[in-house]
């Protein structure tokens, strides 16, 4: 929770009447005047007047955007997307809340004005300029460092068609604060929707010694993110069940297009919303299959899942220790899902035993 990350930066906290009380880290405090309710992780500090909410706290004192800032929140169990989206009310139940509470509500929203939640058409963060597919680019020089790299990587044509993967020697993203950064030979992977529009999109670096190894789109609040779309489910959800790995490589080594892939060790709000929706009709069992390092966040999105789908068939899968999912390949990959075992209050005491 919130509160936990506060704790261990801030330490010496005093509690009263419903909120926790630290030294403001963003001013000369040493009497307590960091004020944080609870429940919901709002605060102010009655020196310096700085406030605001978990999201706007992280921003702040980490010196990062909103999208780091929300990923960091993820490791303390705080879904700031999902806060974000619920936090928005009627005009029509703004007018049954005090002062006070409109006032906390203001803060919660960033100063934005009390409105009406309204739906959004997402679409896809615009890709690298420069960006081409290789399935059109087949006989061009300049893909076959591309294609070499991937098939290296157990990537088949298939693969590449079927995802549309595609390359960039070198062009410019525009980031969320406007300013331009370049990718140098980097493949693109491309999620999609059941249509086969492009939804999202990441990176791979060539090099392994690159500055940037990979890179996730930025995204405005417009467009989708890594937090609410997942790798392959539009493709996936068409098998037998769904195994949730961490990226692209592993996703596609996945046997029987079990694979899926949510773009880093935590598996957002939205994310599971997403592909309990999507997988509903035919109640499709659902594998965790992370890197072994990260088996804390496998415990917390097993338990995250169960929140809203408690009678779907769950299970964890335990990766080898040394190498992840690509590396070991379909075959072995195949014979560890055979070993899975039930994500219940026992599979947890067994998956952090055998991590510790």
């Amino acid at each position: 929770m919130f509160l936990d990350l506060l704790t261990q930066e801030l330490g010496g906290e005093k509690f009263a009447a419903g909120e926790t009380r630290f030294c403001c880290p963003f001013c000369d405090d040493t009497k307590h005047k960091f004020y944080v309710q609870a429940e919901t992780g709002l605060w102010i500090c009655f020196k310096c007047d700085s406030r605001g909410n978990p999201v706007t706290f992280v921003k702040q004192y980490y010196e990062v955007n909103y999208y780091e800032a929300a990923d960091i929140l993820l490791t303390y169990d705080y879904d700031a997307d999902a806060e974000r989206n619920t936090s928005l009310i009627s005009s029509e139940q703004a007018r049954n809340l005090s002062r006070e509470e409109m006032l906390m509500l203001f803060i919660a929203q960033g100063g934005k004005p009390v409105e009406e939640k309204k739906q959004i058409n997402y679409t896809c963060p615009y890709p690298p300029k420069n960006c081409k597919p290789l399935s059109a680019n087949f006989n061009n020089p300049e893909a076959y460092p591309f294609f070499a790299y991937l098939h290296g990587r157990g990537v088949t044509m298939e693969h590449i068609q079927r995802h549309n993967i595609s390359y960039v020697i070198q062009g410019d993203v525009q980031k969320t604060d406007g300013t331009m950064m370049t990718l140098h030979n980097h493949l693109v992977f491309f999620t999609h929707d059941d249509k086969g529009r492009p939804m999202y999109w990441n990176t791979r670096a060539l090099d392994k010694t690159a500055f940037i190894k990979s890179f996730n789109a930025p995204s405005k609040t417009t467009e989708y993110s890594k937090n609410n779309t997942i790798f392959n489910l539009n493709w996936a959800k068409y098998t037998d069940k769904i195994v949730i790995t961490e990226g692209f490589f592993d996703a596609i080594t996945i046997p029987n297009n079990n694979g899926v892939a949510t773009f880093g060790k935590q598996i957002t709000a939205e994310q599971v919303s997403l592909l309990i929706r999507e997988t509903e009709d035919r109640q499709l069992p659902i594998y965790l299959y992370l890197d072994r390092d990260a088996w804390e966040q496998m415990i917390k999105s097993a338990h995250r899942i169960k929140a809203q789908a408690p009678d779907r068939p769950l299970f964890y899968v335990l990766g080898d220790k040394t190498y992840d999912a690509n590396d070991l390949g379909p075959e072995k990959v195949q014979e560890l899902i055979n070993q899975a075992f039930p994500a219940d209050s026992e599979g947890d005491l067994k998956l952090s035993l055998l991590n510790s």
